[in-house]
């Protein structure tokens, strides 16, 4: 899946803790209870799909100015068993 971001780190957000997806408002918590049901991917798609329609803004709401997935799917990865 593609992004809005062109790895521009420009970004003017700020970090708030617990918030993966800034775009969508998704946090840490949210992934921890999916992966715990193990609905993680259902979340994933979720996202995908607001990306599509109505868009994200990565380069502008995340504070690394980069597509929030790969931090996602990087939680997922290090909280699933």
């Amino acid at each position: 899946m593609d992004c809005c971001s062109n790895n521009k780190s420009d970004s003017k957000a700020i970090k708030v803790e617990g918030q993966l997806c800034y775009c969508f408002n998704y946090t840490e918590e949210q992934f921890r209870s999916a992966i715990s049901s193990g609905t993680d991917q259902k979340l994933v798609e979720e996202i995908k799909n607001k990306m599509k329609d109505p868009g994200c803004f990565c380069e502008t709401s995340n504070p690394s100015g980069k597509c929030c997935l790969k931090d996602i799917y990087s939680f997922i990865n290090s909280h699933s068993e």
